[in-house]
């Protein structure tokens, strides 16, 4: 019998975090390998920050995903960059068929919210991966409770992926990010970053989704879109499961690269 297959959030901050070799992206190769070592998924499901839907959520079903460059403005390696896994049309359609919420789509592929991780959590890109929408019309309970649906892939080999950030104020982080104040962090993205952790840490999905009366809550999430994968990542544990997390750094002021894993 298959391993129950853990589930994962990433904070994926830059694009151009693809081609950097940093503590993040060393602390995604170390997951990468430790997983494969323990658990080789079959397949990996990525519920990203960038797919955002309106009238219905929609899993990604092509067998030859394409790569999307879905930012502008750099480098030219980085547009042409590639992350060439095959889909899984097959565990596509299996969600669909047995929910009334999702349904299949040949449009889309991988964004960067999942290829720009994928690249250094299993570059050898032979692990068939697919995405799941964020239909961003629906109250977050909506997300909650259809995390509920995904759960039976964990048993059937796949490793489920929220990619977003917790903390992600891109128009207070712009000018710190042009002066390369990386290391930066506003006061609100520290309270809201401890105030998180701690929930997180507890399982405490009701206090999470609301979020906004939280200490620097209204200025960490200014929109819930990087936000909602890591309620779908956390609304997957099962009461027996504990919350690791892989990699903790606030960046240029309002920005939050913390990754968890649950197991």
């Amino acid at each position: 019998m298959d391993l129950v297959q853990p589930v994962w959030f990433i904070g994926h901050g830059s694009p151009m975090n693809a081609l950097m070799d940093n503590p993040f992206t060393q602390a995604l190769g170390q997951m990468g390998r430790q997983a494969l070592e323990k658990n080789p998924p079959k397949a990996v499901l990525v519920v990203s920050a960038h797919w955002l839907s309106r009238g219905g959520t929609f899993v990604q079903a092509s067998p030859k995903p394409e790569t999307i460059h879905d930012f502008g403005g750099f480098p030219p390696a980085l547009h042409a960059f590639q992350y060439p896994a095959p889909g899984s049309p097959e565990t596509a359609e299996l969600l669909a068929s047995g929910s009334q919420k999702i349904q299949t789509t040949l449009d889309w592929g991988l964004d960067h919210g999942a290829w720009t991780v994928l690249c250094h959590v299993f570059p050898e890109h032979d692990i068939p991966c697919f995405e799941l929408s964020i239909d961003y019309g629906q109250p977050l309970s909506y997300h909650v409770t259809l995390a509920q649906e995904l759960q039976f892939l964990r048993s059937r080999g796949v490793l489920i992926i929220g990619s977003g950030n917790i903390v992600h104020n891109l128009q207070a982080s712009v000018a710190n990010l042009s002066r390369g104040e990386e290391t930066f962090a506003y006061d609100w993205a520290q309270e809201f970053d401890a105030w998180s952790t701690e929930k997180i840490a507890d399982k405490n999905v009701a206090d999470l989704m609301a979020y906004s009366s939280a200490p620097g809550g209204s200025r960490s999430v200014p929109t819930p879109d990087h936000y909602i994968p890591m309620l779908y990542s956390l609304a997957l544990a099962r009461k027996n499961e504990e919350v690791r997390f892989t990699f903790d750094q606030l960046v240029y002021g309002g920005i939050s690269m913390r990754c968890f894993e649950i197991s």
